[in-house]
């Protein structure tokens, strides 16, 4: 079973989880270094670019923008089944990056030293998941 049925369904979680992340620490980062990341999937396709860079101070620390944005530091491409695993906490990035189940362009280093500060938004997600399909949550 594929891991969104549709565009739409990607949309809808991942435009709840951006509210939801927007003042994390991993988005206070973000803004702190006027970062932007995009993540592109396919299967379905959907870009989904999480700006630290342009949000306006006293607001949100980051804005989540679908299939446009400002320009991002780095980008992460992969199939929708392997960003499911990534935000579900699932995913050996590294591993991932060396398998070409991901490839990046742009500032990976950078980005990389975010995923410390993902396993709240890994949780946050797996929630969004647990009562898109009607399960209860801990």
């Amino acid at each position: 079973m594929a891991a969104f049925r549709d565009k739409a369904e990607m949309l809808e979680i991942f435009g709840e989880l951006g509210r939801r992340a927007s003042a994390s620490e991993a988005a206070k980062v973000l803004y702190d270094a006027g970062m932007v990341v995009a993540f592109a999937y396919h299967d379905p396709e959907l870009t989904l670019v999480m700006d630290g860079r342009t949000p306006e101070e006293g607001g949100p620390a980051m804005i989540m923008h679908f299939d446009g944005g400002p320009r991002p530091d780095v980008t992460f491409t992969c199939s929708a089944e392997i960003g499911h695993r990534f935000w579900s906490g699932e995913l050996d990035v590294t591993q991932a990056l060396a398998r070409g189940e991901i490839t990046a362009r742009g500032s990976i280093a950078k980005a990389l030293r975010l995923l410390p500060l993902m396993p709240p938004l890994y949780e946050e997600y797996r929630s969004l998941r647990a009562q898109q399909s009607g399960e209860r949550t801990p």
